[in-house]
């Protein structure tokens, strides 16, 4: 527990985290918006089922926001030398991975409960003068607990890739080039095979029937969520496994 503390106490006195998170939380509820107020690309908000589901699914969307406080986590050890101090304290580097694998998906799961309460709001303004009030339904629900799970496996893959990396620029710069561009590429060229790549598996945790038909016709194939689910999570477990067994070895 005191390790969990100091892990948990690193993490939130960095001003960084911090403004991270919240800006985080704000694109969230800007992008609920945009399926809850007419526009030219939605229509009326009904209430139904499906709309506030798409308005949920905006909370996951910001998995890139939690992948970059997970590499944080990690990497600012190694980026001011406190590594060497917190493997002298702890000599165990598997607890010490542990550790902060278990704070970064605790981190996950309080950035989807902030989210997914500020998405309510949106919900809740944008439900003011309708005849019949809010549906939710199953999209809703399966919507909100895939929400927290999805960000907090995204966390945890955040620290792993971390301590895999160490350098906190080539870290975050690699992990956003491969996200943002590598991804893309392949979903644009060979699409059969990007699905199964492990952040075009974590979007389709929330490619909810609403959300989709936004997006053009044939740019996405996603998984089905439960498949992509269990795809992501792999994914998660084979780089958790192989940076706790590299920091055991390496030289700090």
């Amino acid at each position: 527990m005191g390790l969990l503390t100091a892990e948990l106490r690193k993490l939130t006195t960095v001003r960084t985290t911090w403004v991270i998170t919240l800006l985080g939380v704000a694109f969230a509820a800007v992008g609920a918006g945009f399926f809850l107020f007419e526009t030219e690309f939605t229509g009326p908000f009904t209430g139904t089922d499906a709309q506030i589901a798409a308005a949920v699914d905006n909370v996951g969307a910001m998995s890139p926001v939690v992948v970059v406080v997970g590499l944080l986590a990690m990497t600012t050890e190694f980026r001011h030398g406190t590594a060497g101090r917190t493997f002298q304290l702890t000599p165990s580097r598997t607890r010490v991975m542990l550790a902060k694998l278990t704070v970064g998906a605790v981190y996950g799961v309080v950035f989807a409960a902030v989210g997914l309460a500020a998405v309510a709001a949106v919900v809740a303004v944008a439900s003011i003068g309708l005849d019949n009030g809010l549906e939710p339904g199953a999209d809703t629900f399966a919507a909100v607990w895939r929400t927290p799970v999805g960000l907090a496996l995204a966390t945890v893959l955040g620290v792993a890739i971390g301590a895999l990396l160490r350098n906190q620029v080539v870290a975050i710069t690699a992990t956003l080039v491969y996200l943002f561009l590598g991804e893309q590429l392949f979903n644009q060229f060979f699409p059969e095979v990007a699905r199964w790549l492990p952040f075009q598996a974590l979007q389709a945790l929330y490619a909810s029937e609403e959300t989709m038909a936004a997006v053009p016709e044939g740019m996405l194939q996603p998984l089905d969520a439960p498949v992509a689910l269990v795809v992501f999570l792999a994914y998660v477990a084979v780089a958790a496994v192989a940076a706790t067994a590299l920091l055991r070895y390496r030289d700090v």
